[in-house]
């Protein structure tokens, strides 16, 4: 267990399980509801884990609000030059616009989709960091 920002964190990993490479793709709300506490909370958060990522993963940044933006028009390594360069990205963040969950995941899965030469025996994921409700879009 651990206390972060005043919260309880969890982390359960079964040690006999082995560790897999993972493709990542965090999907981040940057709306006005976010603005704030939460977005600080999101940065802290975003910087936390991009210091959890190993060499062998592969991650993006998709953000979002009314509108849809790929950080990088593909995955990238999550070499020691990437992670810093991501977390000088988390840091720009702001909070503005309605929220459109919706685009923000159908351009995750798209990414995901087109992605090449990722490791053979990996793990793909989407992680949306939302506070709330879609606004805008479907």
């Amino acid at each position: 267990f651990q206390i972060v920002n005043g919260y309880f964190v969890h982390y359960f990993a079964p040690q006999e399980m082995p560790v897999f490479p993972k493709n990542v793709i965090f999907v981040i709300d940057r709306s006005g509801s976010m603005a704030g506490r939460k977005i600080e909370q999101t940065r802290d958060a975003l910087l936390k884990i991009l210091q959890d990522l190993r060499p062998e993963d592969h991650f993006n940044f998709i953000t979002f609000n009314s509108k849809v933006v790929e950080w990088k028009s593909s995955l990238l390594q999550a070499t020691a030059e990437n992670v810093a360069s991501a977390a000088g990205f988390v840091q720009t963040f702001s909070a503005s616009g309605g929220t459109d969950i919706n685009h923000a995941l159908l351009t995750a899965v798209s990414v995901l989709d087109k992605a090449q030469r990722l490791p053979e025996r990996s793990v793909s994921m989407i992680i949306l960091l939302t506070d709330g409700q879609p606004t805008s879009g479907e």
